[in-house]
Formats: structure tokens, sequence, C-alpha cells
């Protein structure tokens, strides 16, 4: 209150500032008009109190646009309509393209989206390092023809130019993605992931004397694949 009446001025400007609003009537400061009861033996009248800041009249509500309803034949049509150019493109291939390798193209683009759909976003940099290690695999498409392109020289060094960038896709690939799940660790956390190394060797041992288990070593292959992928969709 004292710092209200004295303002700027401080203790020495309190009794002037105070005679001043008393002086100035209804102009003066209501606060210290409030506080003096009388001046030279007159009572001194206390103003009205001031009034209350009227409410701001309330905002009509914004009325939200109605969505148009959907229109369950015009989006049975659409379906119908996108179906029916999707077989006709398929039949159209006729027996151009093996059946157990359409299939095997249709059942792996279902299950490689349904895998990558439920990894979680801050796991996406692993999923891109795992899948550009998996493109990797263009190595073997190399080597293969740098068995069979020893008379061409031009196709030979391409081979060896696609061995080499698709070495260095794997490996990069692989040392990002583990770099990545690192920050995920918390302090005191052990990594047994060289443990996953005793599979390999199984694959390797069967690969090497056991050329009769190529196809199903393909097919496991294949489905360790998916679950790699679908396994970063938890966080643990």
């Amino acid at each position: 209150l004292l710092k209200h009446v004295h303002g700027k001025e401080k203790a020495a400007g309190f009794v002037k500032n105070l005679y001043g609003h008393l002086d100035a009537g209804e102009q003066g400061d209501i606060v210290s008009r409030s506080i003096v009861c009388c001046r030279d033996g007159k009572p001194v009248t206390m103003p009205p109190p001031p009034q209350p800041t009227p409410p701001k009249p309330k905002a009509a509500p914004v009325t939200a646009k109605k969505e148009a309803e959907a229109n369950p034949m015009k989006s049975a049509c659409i379906g119908a309509l996108v179906l029916m150019l999707g077989v006709s493109a398929l039949l159209g291939l006729g027996e151009g393209v093996k059946t157990s390798l359409l299939t095997t193209f249709l059942l792996a683009g279902a299950a490689g989206y349904q895998a990558v759909w439920g990894v979680a976003h801050a796991l996406h940099t692993p999923l891109m390092s795992v899948t550009n290690a998996i493109s990797g695999m263009t190595a073997v498409g190399g080597l293969l023809l740098m068995q069979r392109s020893s008379d061409a020289f031009a196709a030979y060094i391409l081979a060896m130019l696609a061995v080499t960038a698709s070495s260095v896709n794997i490996i990069g690939g692989f040392v990002v993605s583990q770099r990545m799940l690192d920050l995920f660790k918390k302090p005191g956390d052990q990594d047994y992931s060289l443990l996953m190394l005793a599979p390999g060797v199984v694959f390797l041992y069967a690969c090497a004397f056991h050329t009769e288990l190529l196809k199903p070593v393909l097919s496991v292959s294949a489905l360790l694949c998916v679950a790699a992928i679908g396994g970063l969709a938890t966080m643990s």
C-alpha cells in the first residue's frame, strides 16, 4: 500500500502524493482517497468502488461443417473396378510368368508390407540399413556373372564392380543398424547378439557338405529375413 502511494519517489514522496490525490477530488487516486478518514477536522467521503469490467460477450460457436456421408455404393463400385483391373492385368500376363514365381512375389509383398508397417518410427533408420543389406544379394549375381564371363572383359569388370558395391552395402547396412540400435541400450546392458552366428555356421555347413539342402536353406533364410524386419517392430 505504501509503495502504491509514494510511487517512484519512495518514502519522501508519500505525504506529498497523498495530499495531491486528496486535492484532486474525483480525479485523484482511489486508493489514497479510500484510506483517509478525515482531513482538517472534516470527514472525507469514501469514493464508490470501481465498477467491475463487464464480461466479454461470448462468441457464437462456429458450427462445424457436416462431413459428407460416404456412399456405400460408390465405394463398392470403386473397389470392384480396381480389383477387376488388377485381375485383368494378371490374366494378361498369361504364361509369361510362372505361377510359382508370381505366388512367391505376391506373398513376399504382402508379408513385407505387414512387417515394415509395424516398425516403430524411431527404428526407421535401422530398418533402411537392414533392407540395404538385403539388397546386397546382388553380390550373388555378380559372382555368378564373374564365373560365366571369363571371355568378356567388360562384363567381368562390371561383375567385379557389382560385387564390390554389394559388399560395401551389406557391411555398411549392418554396421549402421548396430550403431542405431546401440542408442536404445540402457547402461549395464549386455550384448549377446554374436551368439546368433551359431545358426549361420549351421547354414554354411549345410550349403558346403549337404547340397541337397540348398532349397530348404533358401526357404528358412527367407523366413528369417521377414522375422528380422518384424523384430524391429518392438523397442525391446
